[in-house]
């Protein structure tokens, strides 16, 4: 398998309907969908782990105000939903957005650089 590191000020996790955390080490340190909105500080580069509609939503918004995110999917993004209309959104937020889609692909761990106060995938 081809290892992959990514960095980013915020990882946020957005993994589907439900509320969950991480289970890799370094997992503490993303925020949720939630929390990114109660952050004190502009969250910056953002990767987005999960492609349910909140993870598309928030990588959209992010994109909108101007900041970079980047989604990691497992495997199939808006799981449940119209697999044709699904591949369209992501292609769209890929190819047209310029939101940059990493799968399939989860996190093993997310350790903090302290020369750059960076996360790292």
């Amino acid at each position: 398998d081809d290892v992959i590191r990514i960095s980013a000020k915020t990882i946020l996790l957005a993994p589907g309907g439900r509320r969950t955390g991480i289970e890799c080490p370094g997992g503490d340190l993303a925020v949720s969908s939630d929390d990114i909105f109660r952050l004190n500080s502009d969250p910056g580069d953002t990767l987005v782990i999960g492609a349910s509609y909140i993870g598309l939503e928030c990588a959209g918004f992010l994109k909108g105000i101007g900041r970079s995110a980047t989604i990691m999917m497992r495997s199939i993004p808006l799981r449940g939903m119209d697999r044709d209309m699904s591949e369209r959104v992501a292609n769209y937020m890929s190819d047209r957005a310029g939101i940059p889609i990493i799968r399939p692909s989860v996190p093993t761990k997310i350790e903090k650089d302290s020369s750059t106060n960076k996360l790292i995938v």
